[in-house]
């Protein structure tokens, strides 16, 4: 039977069944006839479409690397950073600073065990990173009820009323550092307390740290120095400090700071956005390197008797201060520099409290000058030693030249001069004019020849320069000359006449008066190139380094300079020199019987006001000279500021060649 569709039923039938021929079909069997129905065609492949796929895959590609090498190499720095800044603190590991140690292998400074106060403040912080200021506020008022003002110490970056105002502050400008240093060397019964109140102080910690230790204390302090947090001027001028270090502030602490504190390490501790550590575990970047040990040119044992002298010399005169020094002639090495009075340095160790500091710059006596390197003062007769010399070679006067010593000597315009104490002293030749101290002798010396021509011999012994010592703090005296008195009178000295006076202005220069002024280091090494006949050498105090493998390395340091006049100038002023000791008409006969043969020159220095017999109130007392005579191994310096009498430095050094000689230290 023969199906029949209405046409409605037609329209409502899909298209595709709408090809269909015969329905009474099945749809196999349908599609079987409709293929065979139809020829076969193949359709062909162009190549081309296969070329342009891969193409087009190709650039894809191409693309990707160069955008996957884009952040994996050229931004790789800067997408690390960011990581780290997001997910990695970086914390610093102290290196372990290098000891100092005196040329026999005895401590000067080491590293001591110190308990440090830390606040974590991740314990402090909320879940959007804001501080808890309630709780923080509790656990400041709990912890300065137990410091009390110890923690103040700690505080040499800034001035803070109390450790919440310290805490704030630290973590304003730096609130990614989690944990903050509260105080530094609490004491044992201190941290008992604070852990016994740990419930009540979260967050609160205390770690075994080190700190600086000077065992020597004021004897050594001012060659020394001392350590203290680094300051932001300091982090501005030292590209090798971090924000955490510790920095040598003084002395040799200072002057080798690098060397002696190592290389820091890095460790990296993940955090959260917030700063707060997620994990215990710690990665180390790079291990901490310690820094070098430093031996020094110093004898503590000498140093220490040396001191000693020194200060019971100045309370027995009741000088200012005073000022020692003991050097190698050969080397310029610094056998002992002592300094009186002086200072704890450890008071300065992790910040000096303010009233120990006040009760130092309070002292008139002024401790926290090295008056070894740091005192420009008149030599007074010491100088006559450089001025000798310096004519001898220039032909000024002979070995047989004669002047007179004698009463009722003026200048040209009517003007006197004297010796001291208005001695006279009779004809002079040139070992007789040292020997006996004679201005007049000088005087005339200069009177027959020009300052301008001594000046250069002066500059060669290292007048009016530095001497280039490796602690800071020196300063370069000051040549009497001219155009400095022309200097001094336009700007620090308006009461002085800018004209120099040929006969006044230099009788005064060379008898260590006027405008001239010395350190005690200089006056050491110019005594050790006279005892070398002709060698400057820079003084030093450090002698070598030693890392930890045990490999030293010596210091080198350079001559200033050599042959500054002929041997025979030299030659005929140190006869002079042993002369003022050991001759007969001596001037330093306290020095005579010592132990050893000493050749030496003394200056009393006069300055301040002048009394009505036209005689000065105030004397600086100096001694020069080196030892043993025929083999010189040492010269010395010995200043008493305000202290009198030349005698009075000549007995402190009298003392100290007597003990060295007796401890076979010579």
């Amino acid at each position: 039977m023969e199906l029949k569709l209405s046409k409605k039923i037609a329209d409502s039938v899909p298209r595709k069944r709408k090809q269909a021929s015969n329905w009474r079909l099945g749809p196999l069997e349908f599609s079987i006839r409709k293929y065979l129905s139809k020829p076969t065609v193949v359709e062909k492949s162009s190549p081309w479409n296969y070329t342009f796929a891969f193409f087009l895959f190709f650039v894809l590609f191409v693309v990707l690397l160069v955008n996957l090498t884009s952040l994996q190499v050229a931004s790789g720095k800067e997408m690390l950073e960011k990581s780290n800044n997001n997910q990695v603190k970086v914390k610093i590991e102290t290196a372990y600073r290098g000891a100092i140690f005196d040329r026999n292998g005895k401590k000067l400074a080491e590293n001591v065990p110190s308990m440090n106060l830390y606040i974590k403040m991740e314990d402090y912080l909320d879940s959007k990173g804001l501080i808890k200021a309630e709780e923080l506020q509790a656990t400041s008022d709990t912890l300065g009820g137990i410091l009390g003002d110890n923690w103040k110490k700690t505080s040499s970056s800034g001035t803070y009323s109390s450790i919440l105002e310290k805490i704030y502050s630290v973590h304003k400008e730096s609130p990614y550092f989690t944990d903050i240093l509260i105080a530094e060397n609490v004491s044992n019964e201190k941290a008992i307390e604070i852990k016994s109140k740990s419930e009540v102080l979260a967050g609160i910690y205390i770690d075994n740290e080190s700190k600086r230790s000077y065992p020597y204390k004021e004897i050594i302090s001012h060659i020394v120095g001392y350590t203290g947090d680094v300051t932001s001027e300091e982090l501005s001028s030292l590209e090798y400090l971090t924000t955490v270090d510790t920095v040598g502030k003084s002395g040799i602490e200072k002057w080798y700071d690098k060397e002696l504190r190592g290389e820091n390490g890095e460790i990296a501790v993940e955090i959260d956005a917030l700063g707060r550590s997620v994990s215990n575990q710690e990665y180390v970047i790079k291990e901490a390197q310690s820094g070098d040990s430093l031996y020094l040119t110093i004898d503590i044992d000498i140093q220490k008797k040396f001191y000693s002298f020194l200060q019971s010399g100045v309370k027995k005169v009741g000088a200012v201060g005073g000022a020692g020094i003991i050097e190698d002639v050969e080397t310029g090495e610094i056998i002992a520099m002592v300094t009186y009075p002086s200072y704890d340095n450890n008071l300065f160790v992790g910040g000096i409290s303010t009233k120990e500091y006040s009760k130092l710059l309070k002292n008139k006596n002024l401790p926290l000058i090295n008056r070894s390197i740091s005192v420009q003062m008149p030599p007074g007769s010491t100088f006559k030693s450089l001025v000798a010399p310096a004519a001898l070679d220039a032909g000024a006067i002979t070995e047989n030249t004669i002047y007179v010593s004698r009463y009722g000597y003026t200048f040209s315009n009517g003007a006197p001069f004297q010796e001291f104490e208005n001695h006279a002293y009779g004809p002079l030749n040139v070992v007789g004019g040292i020997a006996q101290s004679s201005n007049l002798f000088f005087c005339e010396l200069i009177r027959h020849w020009d300052i301008n021509k001594l000046d250069p011999y002066l500059e060669k012994f290292g007048i009016g320069k530095y001497t280039g010592i490796d602690v800071p703090g020196e300063a370069p005296g000051r040549l009497p000359s001219p155009a400095n008195k022309k200097l001094l009178a336009e700007t620090i000295s308006p009461w002085l006449e800018p004209v120099w006076y040929p006969e006044g202005d230099s009788c005064n220069s060379v008898i260590g008066q006027g405008i001239t002024l010395v350190t005690p280091i200089q006056m050491s090494n110019w005594m050790a190139a006279l005892a070398t006949e002709g060698k400057l050498h820079t003084p030093h105090v450090a002698k070598s380094f030693r890392n930890e493998e045990g490999e030293t390395q010596s210091l080198t340091f350079d001559l200033l300079g050599e042959d500054m006049v002929s041997k025979e100038a030299f030659n005929i002023t140190k006869e002079g020199m042993w002369s003022a000791v050991n001759g007969p008409k001596r001037s330093v006969g306290q020095l005579a019987n010592v132990g050893v043969v000493v050749a030496a020159k003394t200056g009393t220095a006069e300055f301040g006001k002048v009394n009505s017999k036209g005689i000065y109130e105030n004397t600086h007392a100096w001694v020069g000279g080196f030892f043993p005579y025929d083999k010189p191994k040492y010269s010395f310096s010995v200043f008493l500021e305000d202290g009198g009498h030349s005698s009075n430095a000549v007995n402190i050094m009298k003392d100290m060649i007597m003990w060295m000689v007796k401890t076979d230290r010579i």
